[in-house]
């Protein structure tokens, strides 16, 4: 009996031993992305900003790093003086250019720029930021960190330039540890007026 129990100690101890062995730790991942979003940085000259503009106004390569979610964005077009409300949970629809993953540098997705049906999702609803369906562009794409430059006041029809890393990313985005870039994407809504009589 007792040697069947040191067999049985000693298989637990050998596959807790090689599991821990088997890949990357998260710590690891972390610094990999650290050093891919980095080199991005260095690559396209860069300049990070840690205070958001009080105009809203961005230089040529200016990136603002978001405090609480270390989300990356650069506006390109604040938009127009339309503003989206979470209290009204305004539908937000998402169309962008080439999507980029940072640790590969090869494209992630196809622009849906001209596309007839753009991700879309609910500003204010949670629920909505993120997609466990992996039939849908949603899961792939849709995230709170393309959420977060709502936050900063931009307007309908604003444009920016986006960099989230993978805690703040899409579904498919977390499950593979990966950083993504959007060269442009566009905030559009349609704001509720009130019926007339």
């Amino acid at each position: 009996m007792k040697h069947s129990i040191y067999i049985l100690i000693g298989l637990v101890t050998s596959a807790l031993l090689l599991s821990s062995c088997g890949g990357e730790t998260y710590t690891e991942k972390l610094k990999k992305e650290e050093k891919a979003i980095n080199r991005f940085f260095d690559l396209n000259d860069i300049k990070l900003i840690y205070e958001y503009p009080k105009d809203g106004i961005f230089a040529e390569n200016e990136f603002f790093k978001e405090p609480t979610t270390g989300v990356y964005f650069h506006v390109i077009d604040p938009g127009n003086d339309e503003r989206p409300s979470k209290e009204k949970r305004t539908e937000i629809y998402l169309r962008y250019d080439t999507i980029y993953n940072l640790l590969t540098n090869e494209v992630e997705s196809d622009p849906n720029w001209l596309n007839a049906s753009p991700t879309t999702f609910r500003y204010g609803v949670a629920s909505t930021y993120t997609s466990s369906d992996y039939y849908t562009a949603a899961y792939y794409i849709l995230s709170q960190g393309c959420v977060v430059p709502l936050d900063y006041g931009l307007g309908n029809k604003a444009e920016i330039k986006l960099l989230i890393p993978f805690e703040n990313g899409a579904t498919a985005q977390q499950s593979a540890y990966k950083p993504i870039y959007y060269s442009r994407l566009q905030y559009s809504f349609v704001i509720d007026k009130p019926q007339e009589d």
